[in-house]
């Protein structure tokens, strides 16, 4: 056993840091606020002292704290209004700004516009890190976690590789102070970056923001910030990763219900096929009671172009018609009504691939609705979703085929980088605007959409997994986390390390099976799965059996309470093909949990030991594995101290457990 806390419960000095940075961060006597920019080449507290704040609260019956603050400047109109909400039970604080011209005429320039900045103490003998990582680049190490030592003094830098939220690398951090620290979610879609400092004596300043801002704002005009979510641990950094866990569960990962969003079980096929083989091969799943509850139809299916037999991804055309969002004739003669009715009637979701915000050349919009575009550059335009007259018509549009076909989740990819249009967009003066304009009204039409079809959920893809954060999370979830998974016979190892590097920061995806063979299905086993195979096969079956199916998706439902629960690395994280990767999940709150482990192709190890995290120790649990041995029953402590012995006889092979406090 050990004296350090690593589950996701919050404890009472947890929050007690919490509510005192809360009050020191974002006081209402005095004009201080962990958020800067430059106003006409002034520091932000030239700004701060001829603004008179005016300050708001409520505080909810759950102990939710949400409070603004708003600062006007008498001499340039400038308006900045922050809006915090502390959770009553997590350690956590949120805020968002947004600045506002009340004035007659254009503000000066604003510049170096930081969401958070603030400083951390720490003694100048503490150790000092900062863990943090990858994000998607389509290689086999995404989401790799990394860490960043950080001396006295030291700096560290984080951002993604270019204009897409988390390209490169994921937009949350934990900085660890030794024995304490502060893990953050940046909420922006767009080009962020994260600076600390660390000062020779000990403190860390942290400063985090959109990358490039130097900006004027227009009479009545407004632009936001992107959100900054703080969540404060004390003990092990491992305490800190599971409240963000179930914080992100409990308050963002939402619908409109407020209910926790669900990861589905998918098929997916690819789009340029015929409507009778898609409607025949949902039918052979459902059919044979597969468990299956998503079909799911991706690129391909739109557009004029003409039908290709034995297209795939990479050898069809379906990229020149993004911007043609109609039902190819020849493939889907009826259109998507047909099949969103079928797939109802079977009891299945319908799961649509659309890629809005890239626009081909000489496709529907560049030829009817040019303004609404930037670019082009290449072949390539954006549609400019911060134009309000544009995004209306896209929701319309988008929204128009969601009804049309009964689609239940949208799927929206995104495959290009968005900076060079925003940066050819920008006056000299506005540098900044065009990308703030159009991730917030991304937001816009995303939130537009779920208002017009309750229970939506939108799967976010961009190119595989480069568009997560604190905002995307919060309105869908990534159920295609990297196109690396999209050549044939990709190393699902590569699933594993996908798995153990999100679960940290992110409690909600999918990774994909593409083989009938266990090892491969639990090396992508989450709260949700895609299944798929040769994009192209014309005919049903699927070359799964039937059988394998059902047991497989009945063993992903049995444990999928357990993936929303505390998340538990038993191994450090490698891609090595000569050693084993294991992890747990645990769920407190019912005395159970779940214990996944790989013995890879190249591991000479036939056996481990899986030493189980926040085990009580004079409880007795029994153990099940999910592959043919009989149960026992064995103490916490003897699973803590002594481990689960774990033997696995096949390479590669799997063992999966599920326990139960008795």
């Amino acid at each position: 056993m050990t004296d350090n806390q690593t589950n996701g419960v919050p404890t009472t000095q947890d929050l007690d840091t919490a509510r005192a940075w809360l009050e020191g961060a974002f006081p209402a006597t005095v004009r201080r606020l962990p958020v800067s920019f430059r106003l006409g080449g002034k520091p932000f507290s030239s700004f701060v002292s001829r603004s008179e704040p005016q300050w708001a609260e409520l505080v909810t019956e759950d102990l939710t704290s949400r409070r603004s603050c708003r600062l006007t400047d008498p001499e340039t109109g400038l308006q900045l209004l922050v809006q915090v909400t502390a959770w009553g039970d997590f350690p956590a604080v949120e805020w968002v700004g947004h600045l506002r011209n009340t004035g007659a005429k254009d503000t000066p320039i604003i510049s170096g516009v930081r969401a958070l900045a603030t400083t951390f103490p720490a003694a100048k003998e503490a150790p000092c890190r900062v863990v943090h990582a990858l994000g998607s680049d389509c290689k086999i190490d995404d989401f790799a976690p990394r860490e960043t030592a950080l001396g006295a003094p030291g700096k560290a830098l984080l951002a993604p590789l270019a204009g897409r939220s988390s390209e490169g690398a994921l937009p949350f951090f934990n900085l660890d102070l030794g024995g304490r620290g502060v893990i953050g979610a940046i909420g922006w879609t767009g080009g962020w970056e994260v600076r600390f400092a660390r000062r020779k004596d000990g403190p860390v300043r942290v400063r985090a923001g959109m990358r490039r801002t130097h900006f004027r704002l227009h009479p009545g005009e407004e632009v936001r910030t992107p959100r900054i979510l703080l969540l404060f641990w004390e003990g092990d950094p491992r305490h800190g990763h599971n409240m963000l866990r179930q914080c992100l569960l409990r308050h963002y990962a939402l619908d409109l219900e407020g209910k926790t969003l669900q990861a589905p079980v998918c098929y997916a096929a690819w789009g340029e096929n015929r409507a009778e083989r898609q409607l025949a091969k949902a039918k052979w799943w459902h059919d044979e009671q597969t468990g299956l509850e998503c079909y799911w139809i991706d690129a391909g299916w739109h557009g004029d172009g003409q039908f290709l037999e034995n297209s795939t991804v990479f050898n069809s055309t379906w990229y020149a018609h993004v911007g043609n969002w109609w039902p190819n004739k020849t493939t889907y003669p009826q259109g998507l009504g047909p099949i969103g009715k079928a797939l109802r009637e079977m009891g299945l979701g319908f799961v649509l691939w659309l890629e809005p915000e890239r626009v081909f050349k000489e496709t529907c919009f560049t030829r009817e609705h040019p303004e609404w575009l930037l670019g082009p550059i290449g072949d390539n335009y954006l549609f400019n979703l911060g134009d309000p007259k544009a995004r209306e018509a896209l929701t319309d549009l988008v929204s128009g085929v969601i009804a049309e076909g009964g689609v239940t989740v949208y799927r929206q990819d995104f495959n290009m980088d968005p900076t060079p249009f925003w940066r050819a967009a920008d006056a000299p003066d506005r540098v900044g605007i065009s990308e703030i304009k159009h991730i917030t009204g991304l937001y816009a039409f995303w939130d537009d959409l779920r208002r017009r079809h309750p229970g939506l959920l939108i799967d976010n893809c961009s190119s595989g997994g480069r568009r997560i954060d604190l905002e995307t999370i919060s309105r869908s979830i990534p159920l295609w986390r990297s196109d690396f998974q999209c050549f044939p016979g990709f190393d699902p190892m590569a699933m594993q390390g996908q798995t153990q590097g999100l679960a940290p920061w992110v409690p909600l995806s999918t990774g994909c099976c593409d083989r009938a063979d266990t090892y491969d299905f639990r090396s992508a086993l989450g709260p949700g799965i895609v299944i798929s195979n040769a994009v192209n096969q014309p005919e049903p079956p699927p070359p799964y059996p039937a059988a394998w199916l059902r047991e497989r998706i009945a063993e992903l439902k049995a444990v999928r309470p357990y993936l929303a629960g505390d998340f538990h690395p038993l191994l450090p994280y490698s891609l090595a093909t000569e050693g084993w990767a294991a992890w747990q999940f645990d769920r407190p709150d019912l005395g159970e949990g779940m214990v996944l482990a790989f013995r890879r192709q190249h591991s000479p190890f036939p056996t481990m030991l899986a030493r189980l995290q926040d085990m009580q120790a004079e409880a007795r649990y029994e153990v099940r594995s999910q592959d043919g041995s009989p149960p026992v029953t064995i103490t916490g402590r003897e699973l803590a101290e002594g481990g689960l012995r774990i033997e696995i006889g096949r390479q590669p092979g799997s063992a999966l457990f599920i326990y139960r406090r008795l």
